[in-house]
């Protein structure tokens, strides 16, 4: 026969009472208070496998906000409803991370234009990001292939209709040997300089036609023209690209040279495709 070990206790001494504290099953107390750190334990351990598991698939060292989301999680309501919000949250979190993995992993990200990151990302970053599963990688990527040629093509097209036309060099109508971009240097009060994303972005988004026209391949983001004039980083200095030279200047212009005459002529015929009369009439 089972017997169970009770507390009690006078209380109240000073007012002479004998009250009693109700009587506690000491030896359930307990049990349930190792079977609960024991759980937690192999939550512990669940939720760090778990993390281990994330960050590998998304090619990464470390997964982060796990703790926030386990917060929010012990937070919610406990119904079905609010099972569901928790395993939205982390199918968010985790699936951006993904998806960004696989844009980098083949090489989208290097042919996509600047406008189209942001599109993408805008995307990514909502409510309404595509949840990994089979076939919503495989109709994405479809799709992205479908469309590789406006992709590299929009990049140029993107650079040239933002070109401002105060410049004597830059022409309205077509690339010409050289064309001058604003708006690619920080300027910190005259004492420092650097190199904006969005001036990184610009740079490769005209690159990309360029090695694509010359039967190459797009050199990855991360080792493209932007990158190389971020760690160039001298103003007034020509630094020497494969289809042209750039040069800074500390008002924050890119002054850019280009060497490859015959690819700008085909470069300038996919702006007359997206511009039909751009172009003077061929003498």
């Amino acid at each position: 026969m089972h017997s169970t070990t009770t507390l009690s206790a006078d209380t109240d001494m000073q007012a002479g009472a004998n009250e009693l504290i109700p009587s506690v099953a000491v030896d359930r107390v307990i049990a349930q208070r190792n079977s609960g750190i024991e759980m937690f334990m192999q939550g512990i351990k669940a939720l760090q496998e778990a993390q281990k598991l994330l960050a590998a698939a998304a090619g990464c060292d470390g997964f982060s906000g796990l703790a926030q989301l386990v917060e929010s999680g012990l937070r919610g309501s406990r119904s079905a409803k609010g099972d569901e919000a928790i395993r939205r949250s982390i199918c968010l979190h985790a699936d951006r991370d993904i998806w960004q993995r696989l844009m980098e992993d083949t090489g989208m990200l290097t042919l996509m234009s600047a406008a189209q990151k942001k599109q993408w990302s805008t995307e990514l970053y909502s409510d309404n990001c595509p949840e990994i599963s089979l076939d919503n990688v495989l109709a994405t990527f479809r799709q992205l292939n479908a469309s590789k040629a406006e992709t590299f093509e929009q990049g140029v097209i993107d650079v040239f209709r933002n070109l401002s036309w105060d410049y004597k060099t830059n022409n309205p109508r077509y690339l010409g040997k050289r064309i001058i971009i604003d708006g690619v240097l920080d300027n910190f009060q005259g004492k420092w300089y650097s190199v904006r994303s969005y001036g990184q972005e610009r740079i490769n988004d005209l690159a990309r036609p360029f090695w694509l026209l010359d039967g190459k391949t797009v050199p990855d983001f991360r080792v493209s023209e932007g990158v190389q004039l971020s760690d160039f980083n001298s103003v007034g200095e020509v630094l020497t690209c494969d289809y042209f030279t750039l040069r800074v200047f500390k008002k924050g212009s890119a002054h850019i040279t280009f060497t490859r005459p015959d690819l700008v002529d085909r470069v300038n015929d996919i702006i007359a495709r997206h511009y039909p009369g751009a172009l003077p009439p061929a003498v």
